[in-house]
């Protein structure tokens, strides 16, 4: 189920955010904790839903939980990152163990937090999480561009 999108206005330049949780609890504590830094767009249950929702809203950031109905995280990140490369990615969960935190890491999240982080530090790595992206995209696109020249490095 995916909620409908605020209305944005020119001076409103809070981060939009995607919250993909099978917890319902969870899914509304996290739009609480993150209602005033953060442009809520939807929520999902499954990585069937964050796929769809992160799709359709495309939005800055990302929030998933890492075992879900339909492939958990990884299958989430699969699609995402092939219909809204431009999303962050935060894995929010409470399994951390480290096969799990590393492969999550190494398939395109950018950030992994364990449940129950406080408001103020959540909005925090999140923030941090939509820089890192951005710049990562930045250098990969730059690097792409220098590729024919060999200077992948010149700038």
């Amino acid at each position: 189920m995916s909620a409908e999108p605020q209305a944005a206005s020119p001076f409103d330049a809070r981060p939009s955010v995607v919250f993909a949780d099978d917890d319902e609890v969870m899914r509304s504590l996290l739009g609480i904790q993150l209602q005033r830094a953060f442009d809520f767009t939807g929520m999902a249950a499954s990585a069937d839903e964050a796929i769809e929702v992160v799709c359709a809203k495309r939005p800055d950031v990302a929030v998933l939980d890492v075992n879900m109905p339909g492939g958990g995280a990884r299958r989430a990140i699969d699609g995402i990152r092939r219909c809204s490369p431009e999303t962050a990615i935060v894995i929010l969960s409470g399994d951390e163990t480290h096969a799990t935190v590393v492969e999550l890491l190494l398939h395109g999240a950018e950030v992994y937090l364990r449940k129950g982080i406080d408001g103020a530090s959540l909005a925090e790595q999140l923030t941090f999480a939509i820089e890192a992206h951005r710049n990562r995209r930045s250098v990969e696109a730059a690097e792409r561009v220098d590729a024919p020249t060999g200077n992948a490095n010149s700038h």
